[in-house]
């Protein structure tokens, strides 16, 4: 048995690993144990050519034929010297399209029969020397997620490259090394990265606290990008924010002078589909941890052959096995539940995905403080400065996207870190002594922050204490984060400080917005009850605070569309109309006209002070940052409507000759050909319009 044991530590198995054995080498299964079976074909992306297929067989049912016999030789009851680790099953067609030839489309299979006569097969590898046996170097004590060589990793053709960019940028292998602390491994696909956006993707891919949990945790993160090609275009910044998704894992390991394996698989984006990407980590981080590079490769190939990114649509997504079905947002409108095409009553969370949310949700997060949500809600409608501090990254990181998504359909002006630590490069601008900076929010777990800030106006806490067994294991897990354990020392120690607060809102602020009692009980009855299901609960919250939105925008909108003209003709030979500008002492007459449908507090409605709690509300709405990205919004959604209206003026002329001027003439020139003069139109059209107002210029000429 000990001799068993050397053998099979001392090979890495693999989820694409076939075994075969000829009939010289196998008599019968008492004799299974005197042989030493090795795979003779290993496909993998790495390896093109394998005698697994034949030529009249099907890519389909070869890649079945390849993946039973690895589930044969991985679970079957037949004892053998070398045994493989048990793998989660895999879908036969992970790759999701046909396999071609190229770099980025690996024969895995060639064109050799699938049975062969045993004198046709190649000879049985030898047995292991004793010198193997008793080598001490075994697969338990290799990391099969290094990345020794970058010319064994799949190249991807630039065809597929591009594809896959469309979704995300590429994956980061993040390692702590004793020496110099977090450091980069590698990424993948290759990526030109500036060493500032490596330091924030080191330093932002580790739990920053100083309790140490034993296994895997998924969180998100948001890095400032110096790198034009890569950084977000957005308007909370020139400069631009990547998107990372973590996957941390970290388990005792003795050979290890620290006493423990710590890495974490990133996956970097500049899209914030944190619902999505989420999902993608905590399928691929265990079986990448598992299986070392081939599942990347393998990842990466079911991304490149994904469909392009669509607002609004839903997308059917094959990843390593698994069918997503994933809802894509349009900017600055709310995912709910009633506005998409899944069946609510059969909703699959896991599968059936809506890209934006996070997977824990609103209620989920703030079930145990949800008489505070309203004046978070205010809060955040004024762009106010705000810490949350949370006992975990997963729960701290949900928890401040799920607080930023609170005031949709207004866009949040300021910048946000859904998990922020003591080494990120803006901690000193952002963690001061002096009063700190507004349109910011940060999500915290170091205990170092409970004195740093505060003095901040507003402090979240969020996130309740795990109950665990005497052996520190923990009894529930929250969400789908996978469960981790704390040690024994850890929870009794000054570390564990961060777990012991109560959650809450501390802040400077008296609400104005009464809470919806009725909403309230309703939730607290269905958490008792067990029914309905958390993420349904999350829906009808948040569907709560999108109509409180719409309330509050209700004057605003009201008060915009007076600002626009009301021609119901555009003339051709005058140009595109203007919106008026937006006056806030007209806005806040109207609003003494024509009131709002807030519920304030009644408090406010009997006081005898002289101040008015809607004026105030409004007032300060009018000088924060959110009421600018309002205003650029829907300015821009107005202006691109009309422009469309004013061409469709130019077009009559298409069909009725008599419109056209000398004067029309020329704006049409000036819309196909824009110069750099003042005077020039610069408007959006289509290349069926463009066709239509060349004739139109054409005809007069």
């Amino acid at each position: 048995m000990a001799m068993e044991s050397d053998i099979s530590n001392s090979h890495i198995s693999s989820p694409f690993q076939v075994l075969t054995l000829s009939d010289d080498d196998v008599d019968d299964e008492s004799d299974m144990a005197s042989h030493t079976a090795r795979p003779w074909s290993y496909a993998s992306p790495r390896l093109h050519n394998s005698p697994l297929t034949t030529p009249s067989a099907s890519p389909a049912t070869t890649r079945k034929v390849a993946m039973s016999r690895y589930q044969e030789a991985d679970i079957g009851d037949t004892p053998r010297m070398f045994s493989l680790k048990k793998q989660p099953s895999l879908s036969s067609s992970f790759l999701g399209k046909s396999l071609g030839k190229s770099s980025s489309q690996p024969n895995f299979f060639d064109d050799q029969p699938l049975s062969r006569s045993p004198s046709s097969l190649p000879p049985p590898p030898r047995p292991p020397s004793a010198n193997a046996l008793s080598t001490k170097s075994s697969a338990l004590d290799l990391d099969i997620t290094e990345n020794g060589n970058d010319d064994t990793m799949l190249k991807l053709d630039p065809d597929d490259l591009a594809q896959f960019r469309r979704w995300m940028i590429g994956f980061c292998i993040v390692n702590f090394d004793l020496e110099i602390g977090q450091a980069l491994d590698y990424v993948y696909p290759p990526m030109e990265l500036t060493d500032l956006e490596k330091k924030n993707i080191c330093f932002s891919a580790f739990p920053d606290s100083n309790v140490f949990e034993v296994g895997d945790q998924v969180y998100n993160v948001r890095v400032r990008a110096s790198t034009a090609g890569l950084a977000v275009s957005g308007p909370t910044s020139t400069a631009g924010f990547l998107y990372g998704y973590v996957f941390f894992r970290q388990k005792k390991d003795p050979t290890i002078r620290r006493g423990y394996f710590q890495k974490s698989l990133v996956l970097l984006s500049q899209h914030p589909f944190v619902g999505l990407f989420s999902r993608l980590v905590a399928l691929l981080g265990p079986v990448f941890f598992d299986n070392g590079q081939p599942m990347l490769e393998a990842a990466c190939m079911n991304i490149a052959n994904w469909s392009p990114v669509v607002e609004g649509k839903v997308l059917d997504l094959p990843f390593l096995g698994n069918l997503l079905q994933v809802e894509i947002s349009r900017p600055f409108n709310p995912q709910l539940l009633e506005t998409t095409s899944f069946d609510m009553n059969r909703l699959q969370p896991e599968e059936q995905i809506m890209a934006s949310l996070p997977i824990g949700g609103l209620y989920h997060h703030f079930k145990d403080i949800l008489q505070d949500l309203w004046l978070l809600w205010e809060l955040i409608l004024l762009a106010e400065p705000l810490v949350v501090m949370a006992p975990d990254p997963g729960v701290c990181s949900e928890a401040v996207v799920s607080l930023v998504n609170l005031i949709n359909p207004i866009p949040y002006c300021g910048d946000y870190r859904p998990y922020f630590t003591i080494q990120d490069p803006d901690f000193k601008s952002f963690v001061t002594k002096n009063k700190p900076p507004s349109n910011l929010i940060l999500g915290v777990t170091n205990p170092f922050f409970n004195t740093a800030v505060e003095h901040w106006p507003h402090i979240v806490r969020v996130g309740r204490q795990q109950l665990r067994k005497p052996d520190g294991t923990l009894i529930t897990a929250h969400g789908n984060h996978i469960q981790p354990h704390k040690s024994k020392a850890a929870l009794g120690s000054k570390a564990n400080v961060l777990f012991e607060f109560i959650q809450g809102v501390t802040s400077k602020r008296k609400a104005v917005i009464a809470k919806d009692r009725q909403l309230l009980k309703m939730l607290t009855e269905a958490s008792m009850r067990g029914y309905p299901p958390d993420w349904m609960l999350n829906n009808i919250l948040r569907r709560h605070f999108v109509d409180l939105t719409e309330k509050f925008l209700g004057p605003l909108n009201r008060y915009f569309s007076t600002l626009i003209p009301n021609n119901t003709v555009f003339q051709a030979d005058v140009g595109p109309p203007q919106l008026r500008p937006f006056q806030t002492e007209q806005f806040m007459k109207y609003l003494k006209e024509h009131g709002t449908q807030l519920p304030f507090k009644s408090t406010f409605k009997t006081r005898t002070s002289t101040s008015d709690p809607t004026k105030e509300l409004y007032a300060q709405f009018l000088k924060c940052g959110n009421f600018a990205m309002w205003l650029q919004q829907r300015t821009t959604e107005a202006q691109s409507e009309m422009n469309q209206r004013y061409i469709q003026s130019l077009l009559l002329c298409e069909a009725d000759p008599s419109r056209s001027s000398a004067d029309t003439k020329s704006r049409i020139r000036d819309l196909l050909y824009p110069s750099s003069s003042v005077s020039s139109i610069c408007i959006t059209i289509t290349d069926q319009q463009r066709e239509q107002l060349k004739r139109v210029l054409d005809e007069g000429n």
